[in-house]
């Protein structure tokens, strides 16, 4: 499996390009969103490489619980940040099934609960829900109606997930 390390700037068109191919354009966030969170969590936002180019990426941050940022905003860090949000995972075809995906998260978990994080938040899309359930989230189906509407914004089909600790 590719090592990880921070994503950084040189890494956005090959990340930007793999967006697309998970993804809707709706979903899209351009690179001003992505230098944003890479500026507010180094080590929540890892790629990794191999031989055949970008293998996989996560875009994760410290946040506001219950309040996910709507797609493609730039972010400042929030004055008290109450969990792990993670945004954004992606692994390439050619590293599916080699559990990039897993390493990714367990390095970004680990980088959360470094800067004292307990707990984590992500919305689901796509159809994703079951892959984070595996990974240990859970849906969390009564919102309130604000968080109802961040969740929606995301799509149809997204829902919003919680895992403690991490």
């Amino acid at each position: 499996m590719a090592a990880l390390r921070p994503m950084t700037a040189d890494d956005l068109p090959a990340v930007l390009a793999l967006q697309t191919q998970g993804y809707p354009p709706a979903l899209h966030d351009a690179a001003p969103a992505f230098l944003s969170r890479m500026a507010m969590a180094p080590a929540m936002n890892l790629v990794a490489w191999d031989e055949a180019g970008l293998s996989g990426y996560l875009v994760s941050h410290a946040w506001i619980s219950g309040s996910p940022p709507p797609v493609d905003t730039v972010l400042s860090p929030p004055p008290s940040p109450q969990c792990w949000y993670v945004h954004d995972l992606s692994v390439g075809p050619q590293a599916r099934g080699t559990g990039l995906a897993q390493a990714l998260i367990a390095a970004g978990a680990a980088a959360a609960r470094a800067a004292g994080l307990g707990a984590s938040e992500l919305v689901a899309v796509e159809g994703a829900a079951p892959f984070w359930e595996k990974q240990g989230w859970r849906v969390q189906s009564a919102l309130s109606l604000e968080l109802a509407a961040k969740v929606a914004a995301y799509g149809a089909s997204a829902v919003f997930m919680t895992k403690a600790p991490i």
